[in-house]
């Protein structure tokens, strides 16, 4: 994976730079979005919470003062006699007095505290009823009202709040009124009082803050007390296992509500208040699309600003990795591109200006030095063979000498034939290559002057494929090494010599072999004679000025090498296979 992203190219790795920046841009985006929406849930909760404590405040404080007001009439002492005379006295005179004074106490009662939501008020006792105005509106079955007297009687003057028929007939206060003269506490009669659910929830509560109205529902651990007549409009809520958090969601009739939970501590009665969140969610939704939105686009900018930022960088190294192609290439002049870098000081401009730089030294170092090189070397190569001629031509003549002594006018003339051959060949400075026929026939020449010399002593043979004559070797580097077999197969010994000449060659070399019998190379013997570890003298300065020669002109991998073989000496050319005709090899 490393060397993966090592070897991108420069583009893609700014590119990737840049995603990944814009990628976790959008990711801080996105989180930011849903902290925002977190943030704004709890500013609902607050929001709503703090309605619900000054409506569950206000709700506490009215029942409170409705139980206190209870408690009133239990301690009344008017209420007290009055109902000791209707319960003890059996003149109807008396009963009719006592029936209208508890009448008007308990409407008196009712008027003062009705603020609370007091809907009526209702006495009991044995077969006597006394009743509020209200009453008749609200007449409730007997049933009902039996059970709430048994209620009554069975707390034995304790306030107890009855929810069992809050859905249709409203909250219920009961207490049985004991009587307190003479501590007799008999029951003297049952009171009951009913409240108005919707007036008592709707006067405790302010949503004037909130974001739309909101609902209420009252519950306590089996009954719903109160449940607002919106939410009550669709299905009953199931309230249990619903509200069981301080707060979240909820979906009732495919609508969502958010909900906050408070308890009544003293009543143990949960107070729910809650309000739409579909139009908040939609809200909130909306803001999550339109940021989305804009994220995207930003993204969108982004990615081709950058892309446009990087390619006007990017194309700058493209000239430059252009020019240092170029000039890989051998191609030594600087490439021209359509920018002018000269102006620039930043490191782009910097770059370009010192690579032009560079090439224009590198171009100044090639022709102080190179040059001088090809000079020196060619040099080299004209004092070698300047060497080798002078050399040569001295031992022709002297041959020439002493056969003109020996033998007749004849051989004279054939002699100095060869020996004009000889010298055309040797003077030509046209070029330092010739093609191997050329070179062979001063093997010939060469090889006929030295028959008249030896006569039947020297023997010869050349071996060469007619499909080889057109290839090019180096002028001057055959004869000396036929002259050095002469020299060493024939002259330090009396018998004869057989020298054989023959070229072959493989797919890109051209081998050429002198073979002789009658002598033999020392081992090692170039090596020796180049660092001096062995004396020149004869013909070994020739040897050495060949294989220097062709090295300097073709290289290391060619030359001269001396080896024997089967009682000969060899000597093994080695030429780069040049062909100036299309002839195959």
């Amino acid at each position: 994976m490393k060397a993966f992203i090592r070897n991108l190219a420069l583009k893609k790795k700014i590119q990737s730079i840049v995603f990944l920046c814009i990628l976790l841009l959008t990711f801080v985006s996105f989180f930011n979005i849903h902290m925002t929406s977190i943030a704004h849930q709890k500013v609902l909760y607050q929001a709503v919470a703090s309605s619900l404590s000054f409506s569950a405040k206000e709700l506490y404080n009215r029942l409170d003062v409705i139980s206190t007001m209870a408690d009133m009439v239990l301690a009344d002492s008017t209420m007290q006699k009055n109902l000791g005379i209707l319960k003890d006295t059996g003149r109807i005179q008396e009963r009719t007095v006592a029936y209208k004074a508890i009448y008007g106490m308990l409407n008196e009662y009712y008027f003062n505290f009705r603020k609370n939501n007091i809907r009526y008020m209702s006495l009991y006792q044995d077969d006597y009823s006394i009743h509020t105005h209200i009453i008749n509106r609200e007449k409730i079955p007997d049933s009902i009202r039996k059970d709430l007297i048994a209620r009554a009687e069975a707390g034995k003057g304790k306030t107890i709040w009855v929810t069992d028929y809050s859905d249709k007939y409203g909250l219920f206060l009961v207490k049985n009124i004991r009587r307190t003269q003479f501590l007799k506490l008999d029951s003297i009669g049952s009171l009951i009082v009913n409240i108005d659910m919707n007036q008592l929830i709707d006067s405790s509560t302010d949503t004037s803050h909130l974001y739309e109205s909101a609902d209420y529902i009252l519950f306590d651990e089996d009954n719903i007390i109160y449940q607002s007549s919106s939410a009550a409009a669709g299905n009953p809520i199931a309230v249990s296992g619903t509200f069981f958090s301080r707060y979240g969601l909820f979906t009732s009739m495919d609508r969502n509500y958010f909900y906050v939970r408070k308890l009544l501590p003293e009543y143990n009665w949960n107070y729910i208040c809650m309000i739409p969140y579909d139009n908040i969610s939609a809200s909130l939704r909306t803001s999550f699309q339109f940021s989305f939105f804009i994220t995207f686009i930003a993204v969108i900018i982004s990615s081709v600003l950058s892309s446009i930022l990087i390619n006007s960088i990017i194309r700058h190294f493209n000239n430059l990795l252009l020019k240092m192609k170029h000039f890989a290439d051998g191609q030594n002049e600087i490439l021209p591109v359509s920018y002018d870098y000269k102006e620039r000081t930043d490191e782009l401009g910097i770059l370009h200006t010192r690579f032009d730089q560079m090439v224009n030294d590198v171009n100044i170092l090639i022709r102080n030095n190179y040059l001088n090189e090809i000079l020196r070397k060619e040099a080299q190569l004209k004092a070698l063979e300047n060497q080798m001629n002078p050399h040569f031509l001295y031992n022709t003549l002297e041959s020439i000498n002493w056969r003109a002594k020996s033998v007749g006018a004849k051989d004279i003339s054939s002699m100095a034939e060869n020996l004009g051959t000889l010298l055309r060949i040797t003077l030509d400075q046209n070029s330092k290559e010739v093609p191997l026929r050329r070179e062979l026939e001063l093997i010939q020449c060469y090889m006929t002057i030295q028959k008249f010399r030896y006569e039947n002593r020297l023997e010869y043979r050349i071996t060469v494929p007619e499909y080889l004559y057109s290839c090019y070797v180096l002028k001057l580097t055959l004869q000396p090494l036929v002259e050095n077999s002469i020299r060493y197969g024939l002259e330090e010994n009396t018998e004869g010599c057989f020298i054989h000449i023959l070229a072959e060659c493989d797919t890109d070399t051209l081998y050429i072999t002198i073979k002789n019998n009658g002598s033999a190379f020392e081992d090692n013997l170039l090596e020796k004679l180049k660092t001096s570890q062995v004396s020149p003298h004869g013909f070994g300065i020739g040897l050495v000025n060949i294989l220097q020669r062709m090295q300097l002109t073709y290289g290391e991998k060619y030359g001269l090498t001396l080896y024997n073989e089967n009682e000969q000496a060899v000597a093994r050319l080695a030429f780069p296979l040049v062909r100036k005709e299309n002839e195959d090899c």
